[in-house]
């Protein structure tokens, strides 16, 4: 389970509903929890999670639906091709998910940020990864 949630329930009801609303616009979407909510530690600063400051949700995304719609739109992926960076205001906008992605962070109190990948696998190969599986 990331770190940030009370417990295993609350972790399933964000990232059940988070996904869900995701999936209305992305049929296929698979998600999955990065970077120090996974790992504990900035992996900048090496800072412990929620220590001296509210850390944030790292999330990657992929399928085919959403990737599509990534090149269509001009959303830019990174060099080998693998994967966004995470999404600006802009990208979001032209992907349809601010709305989502504002809410979630509002939900939490913590920013979210949202990546996409080729593959959830292909995430998971770059960075540890706690894939949404329910």
């Amino acid at each position: 389970m990331p770190y940030g949630f009370r417990d295993f329930g609350q972790f399933q009801e964000f990232a059940t509903r988070f996904r869900d609303r995701m999936r209305e616009l992305y049929p296929d979407l698979e998600m999955g929890f990065q970077g120090s909510s996974v790992t504990g530690r900035s992996t900048e600063t090496g800072a412990p999670f929620d220590e001296g400051r509210v850390s944030d949700y790292d999330i990657a995304i992929s399928g085919d639906s959403v990737n599509r719609a990534a090149q269509e739109n001009g959303v830019p992926f990174r060099g080998d091709g693998v994967s966004t960076g995470p999404l600006g205001e802009h990208d979001q906008q032209r992907l349809g998910l601010d709305d989502i992605i504002d809410e979630a962070s509002a939900e939490t109190d913590r920013e979210v940020h949202v990546m996409i990948f080729r593959t959830i696998e292909e995430a998971a190969g770059r960075k540890p990864t706690i894939k949404v599986w329910f």
